[in-house]
Parts: C-alpha cells; structure tokens; sequence
C-alpha cells in the first residue's frame, strides 16, 4: 500500500462525549445540602432578629413622636408622665410581669439602673418621680434632653423580649 492510500483510511480523532452534570457527585449533594440548611438557619436568625426588635422599633418611634410633641407643645408634666408610662411598658415586654409591675419610687429608679449598662437614671429623678405630680400651675417649660437621651439609650440595650 502506497502512502498515500494509508493516509485516506486515517479516520479523524474521536472525542469522547461530553460529561453530562447529571448525576452529580456526591459531593455536590452534600454541598447543596450544607448551602441549604445554612440559608435556612440564616433567615431563622434574620426572622428572629427582626420579632425581637419589634418592640424596640415601636418605642423607638413613640418616643420620636414624644420628643416632636415636647418641642411644638412644650408641657414637661405630660411629656414626664409619657415617657415614664414608656419605659414601664418597655420594661414588661423585656422583663418579668412580677419583676417589673409593683416597681414605684426610687425602687423603679434603681431597677432602670440595675438593668442598665453605663446610664444612671438617679440624674432623671426628677423628671420620673417629681414632675409629674406637682401642681400643674407650677410646672414650666424645662429641657427633657436628658431624659430622652437615657430611655434612648436604655431602650436601645434591650435584647430579646420576655415571654411572660
């Protein structure tokens, strides 16, 4: 056979098929699998994040329409009394019904400072204890900044709420 006729019975190389995705390794399973169960776990934690600062959003913007309310109508005895009423109601959806409910006086004050990280409400006495029960004709405008600046700050340390 001449060269020639040899080179015309060369056939061109034959590649193999392709390989298919389908199955997969088990590998692949498993990373699926893992990816999975971490997406779940992070919108648990994400669901749950957002359930427990539920509250604190709510007090949050009440006590942004208390401060707005106190700079157009400046009546410190009613603005005292709201944001005292606040912190009560804040304090029952993140700590015991029978922890927080018979609190009065300075026992409250020592409670919001026990409970508290770096904020000493003995400087709001005044405001929570004193100005809400004196005679209205008594009462003038006076600045509730440090007030609203504790509850802020107090509220914003709450963790996850009781459940009662």
């Amino acid at each position: 056979m001449s060269e020639a006729q040899v080179l015309a019975r060369l056939h061109d190389i034959q590649l193999p098929a392709p390989i298919s995705w389908w199955p997969m390794a088990p590998g692949w399973y498993f990373l699926l699998l893992l990816g999975l169960l971490l997406s779940l776990f992070f919108l648990y934690k994400m669901r749950r994040f957002y359930v427990n600062g539920f509250a604190k959003r709510q007090a949050f913007q009440l006590l942004k329409c208390y401060e707005q309310e106190y700079q157009s109508d400046p009546n410190s005895q009613v603005m005292c009394m709201k944001v005292s009423e606040l912190l009560r109601r804040v304090a029952l959806v993140y700590f015991p019904r029978m922890q927080v409910a018979s609190l009065q006086g300075d026992a409250w004050l020592d409670f919001l400072c026990r409970t508290s990280k770096g904020i000493d409400f003995r400087s709001c006495r005044a405001y929570l204890l004193e100005l809400p029960y004196q005679p209205a004709e008594l009462i003038r405008p006076i600045d509730l900044k440090p007030l609203f600046y504790c509850v802020k700050a107090w509220i914003k340390q709450r963790g996850a709420p009781c459940l009662n």
